[in-house]
């Protein structure tokens, strides 16, 4: 084989290589690791694996040394109008029992098959930021994506030391129901639900009233990964891609806007929260824990329908 082929085999070999490191999500950040990472790094020191995915999928199969994180990562408010982050004490007892630090390197995954399965992971790297707790990641393409590589499955429950996790509240992380009704018209508001959801077309039915918050811009959650296109687990698309969107659906340049996202439970809208905040870098990203179960049943908050994205009041 003369110069120019080998070459010209090597380039190829090393695009073949890019695209996979791009599609794994071997090219990613500190908030978002990959499958080779964490099989390098099962055994490092600090490490607590995280599962948050279905209690039954667990039994059947996880990653050695993970721990099952059945917990609270949502609860029933006071009034049982919404899911929200459940009280500092109770998350601070359930991390300590997962054998969380304040110094350990926290990795989630879930099933890796949907985004909403990734949507649990968000949600729990949410919940951490809020108290206080930034190092942690999602593994990208979750227990799924972990099966793809064909790496090592355990059935054996990890049984933890317990840790000594201590909370520090940030915030301005969360937005509840009467700070919405103040910022309305007044801050970047982004809807992470189906576009039929958001225009008023179809509603859960335990949503009082449908329709979005007025302003609303609308980026669905389930467009953030991968998922199920030829048969992929749920990877994040890459940055490039998430940044168009971005620019696409309005969410302004200047990575310091306020920026408050919302699903129906708060559960899908942290998929927005983790890409805006930790894959594109913007700073002042918030979720109204609420969400459209909370504000649909409050009278005083309106609910547009029939219109599409942002508009100015």
């Amino acid at each position: 084989m003369n110069i120019k082929k080998i070459l010209q085999v090597l380039l190829v070999g090393a695009g073949l290589l890019l695209f996979g490191l791009v599609q794994s999500g071997l090219a990613a950040t500190g908030s978002l690791v990959s499958v080779e990472w964490l099989a390098k790094n099962l055994h490092r020191d600090n490490m607590v694996i995280l599962d948050v995915g279905a209690f039954t999928h667990y039994e059947k199969g996880h990653i050695p040394g993970a721990v099952k994180a059945f917990g609270p990562w949502q609860t029933m408010d006071e009034d049982f109008v919404g899911f929200m982050m459940p009280p500092v004490a109770d998350l601070e007892a359930m991390l300590r029992s997962y054998g969380v630090n304040n110094n350990s390197q926290i990795v989630l995954y879930d099933e890796g098959v949907t985004a909403e399965d990734t949507a649990k992971s968000a949600r729990a790297l949410w919940s951490l930021h809020v108290l206080g707790h930034t190092k942690v990641a999602i593994l990208d393409g979750g227990f799924a994506g972990w099966e793809f590589e064909e790496q090592a499955v355990s059935q054996k429950a990890a049984t933890p030391s317990k840790g000594n996790f201590t909370a520090s509240v940030q915030k301005d992380k969360v937005v509840d129901l009467a700070q919405i009704k103040k910022k309305l018209g007044n801050v970047v508001l982004v809807d992470t639900r189906l576009p039929e959801e958001h225009f008023g077309h179809e509603k859960k039915s335990h949503i009082k009233r449908a329709g979005h918050l007025p302003g609303s811009m609308l980026w669905p959650a389930v467009y953030m990964t991968n998922a199920g296109v030829e048969l992929s687990p749920s990877f994040f698309k890459d940055t490039a891609t998430l940044a168009k969107m971005a620019a696409g659906v309005g969410i302004p340049d200047d990575k310091t806007s306020e920026i408050i996202v919302y699903s129906n439970h708060g559960l899908s809208a942290a998929l927005d929260y983790f890409t805006l905040h930790d894959l594109l870098g913007y700073s002042n990203v918030k979720i109204f824990d609420g969400s459209v179960l909370q504000a649909a049943a409050a009278a005083d908050v309106p609910m547009e329908m029939d219109s599409w994205g942002y508009k100015k009041l």
